[in-house]
């Protein structure tokens, strides 16, 4: 893998003592032109909604891993990481090399759409580049078993004690941003590790977050065996990962008993009030006042597939030839079977290409509105046969649809494999019609939803149309569902099946969880505990 010559370049030295001053001068500079692939903008202390609650576990490294004498490393104490992110670089944790923190949230994390947790470091940018130390991040539900997030790093050089470093050319790593924005992690990411699949790590209730500081002699390696570098040695009390803080976007469902609780409540507050009083007071909490606080205690977060975070280049497609199966989106995983030999795909690849003009198989990875729904730049495109498989069992609420460039011009004006809709005198009765199924946990259908991509059977032919533009197709009749399979009817049948085209682009695919047993019965109580109640 060719790597960037100009990474090369030595950094000058800077005494320990002069840190903290030229942090205070340098770090408010506009940061340096980067040039890696890994260029997620950071987060501010101000969008989160929830803080971590307490430390569960501190094991500091050594100040110098190759000279372990020196002691460990040992600035910050552990209310330091606690609450919201300070932003002062003196308020942290230092980790010493390859130490490592885990701290417990309370409230939970909540596998919600793009990044769900953000790690704070005191990293900062000089005239060079930026200054930070890296760290591993673990996730786990029942503070035991960890999945920890992939890393990709680009940068083959070391970097001195006091040196920076490109943060776009490292991915999947906390400390790539400079205080006061964090770094954000998305746990949708994890959706294929062992241990989330096993459910032994639940994405929609984890609890604790461990930070382990990367040595960043090149010791340790990314996910495909290249060395991590970072400043080293920094054989100092305070060398090391320096924690700040860990912020939350996305907290958690309650578990399912807080609505029954709250219906219970009801339900017992109305009984006993009504056995003490029969006078104009009413209930002691109305039925309107239970749902809302039940429904509020129990927000569905929504996980949206938008595309556009699959880092797709403008006017660009990826077939399967860079995947291994499929790939991620929202937290929903598109298969797809690539085949080499003729550069061919089944199932789903995604694509920012804008072709809506040129018609045939040459240009299978546009659509005909030229862009993603709502002027986005990614979409997906069908093709043939292939599934979405959820994270876990979700409802999905929609997703909007439209034609290819190569099906929409095809069914328009004919091809060497299909005909033309209508005909040559616009009378044939033609269509193409798109059939979503939900599957559910045990692989058992919850029904079929169509969607018309051209339908020509209209008496009045002005009423014959092709789909061109993104039409949302309501998906929450199918309930609590695993995976979405698709198939296609048309007009246009020949020996061999099908001969329209058989695509289509998909984009804003929608999954929200299910309400819970518990929740939906408290919901009930609550509004029995409203029939009980005395009238006024």
């Amino acid at each position: 893998m060719p790597f960037r010559t100009s990474k090369g370049r030595l950094t000058p030295f800077t005494p320990p003592s002069l840190i903290l001053t030229l942090f205070s001068l340098i770090s408010l500079g506009t940061p340096p032109a980067q040039a890696g692939p890994f260029g997620e903008a950071g987060h501010s202390p101000e969008s989160m909604a929830a803080w971590a609650t307490e430390v569960s576990e501190v094991l500091r490294g050594p100040m110098d891993f190759s000279n372990p004498g020196q002691g460990l490393a040992s600035a910050g104490v552990e209310a330091n990481v606690l609450g919201s992110a300070s932003g002062v670089s003196t308020q942290t944790l230092s980790l010493g090399d390859g130490g490592s923190i885990t701290v417990y949230f309370a409230g939970g994390i909540h596998n919600g759409p793009n990044a769900d947790f953000v790690v704070f470091e005191n990293a900062f940018f000089d005239v060079f580049e930026l200054f930070a130390e890296l760290a591993f991040i673990d996730v786990g539900s029942n503070g035991t078993d960890y999945a920890r997030f992939e890393v990709d790093a680009l940068n083959p050089f070391p970097v001195l004690p006091f040196g920076t470093l490109d943060p776009t050319d490292y991915s999947g790593l906390a400390g790539r941003h400079a205080s006061p924005l964090g770094t954000g992690f998305d746990l949708a990411d994890l959706a294929f590790d062992p241990l989330v699949q096993s459910g032994t790590v639940d994405l929609t209730n984890v609890r604790y977050v461990r930070v382990t500081d990367v040595i960043g002699d090149g010791s340790t390696v990314d996910a495909i065996g290249n060395p991590i570098f970072d400043p080293y040695a920094t054989a100092f009390a305070n060398g090391g990962f320096d924690l700040d803080a860990v912020g939350v976007i996305h907290v958690p469902e309650p578990t399912p008993s807080t609505g029954l609780l709250l219906g219970l409540f009801a339900l017992f507050a109305s009984v006993a009030r009504g056995s003490r009083t029969r006078g104009p007071a009413g209930p002691p909490l109305s039925l309107s006042a239970i749902l809302v606080s039940t429904l509020l205690a129990s927000p569905a977060l929504a996980l949206t597939a938008t595309f556009d975070d699959l880092g797709l280049a403008s006017e660009s497609f990826e077939n399967g030839a860079g995947l291994s199966g499929g790939y991620t989106s929202g937290g929903a995983f598109f298969e797809n079977v690539y085949t080499a030999s003729f550069d061919g795909f089944t199932g789903f690849a995604a694509s920012t290409t804008t072709d809506m003009t040129t018609p045939g198989f040459g240009n299978q990875f546009s659509n005909i509105t030229g862009g993603g729904a709502g002027g986005s730049a990614g979409f997906g495109i069908y093709y043939l046969t292939g599934r979405i498989i959820l994270p876990s069992v979700l409802t999905v609420l929609g997703a909007e649809f439209t034609n290819t460039t190569y099906a929409a011009l095809s069914m328009s004006t004919g091809d060497a494999f299909a005909k033309r809709f209508g005909g040559a005198t616009g009378e044939d009765e033609d269509y193409f019609r798109l059939l979503v199924e939900g599957i559910d946990a045990a692989g058992l259908s919850t029904g079929i939803v169509e969607l018309m991509l051209a339908d020509y059977r209209s008496a009045d032919n002005s009423l014959d149309y092709v789909l061109d533009q993104w039409t949302y197709l309501d998906l929450s009749g199918f309930g609590a569902i695993k995976e979405l399979a698709f198939g296609f009817e048309s007009s246009d049948v020949g020996d061999f099946g099908i001969n329209t085209p058989q695509y289509f682009a998909i984009d804003n695919l929608v999954t929200t969880p299910e309400p819970g047993t518990a929740l939906l019965f408290g919901i009930g109580l609550a509004g029995l505990a409203r029939r009980r109640a005395p009238g006024r």
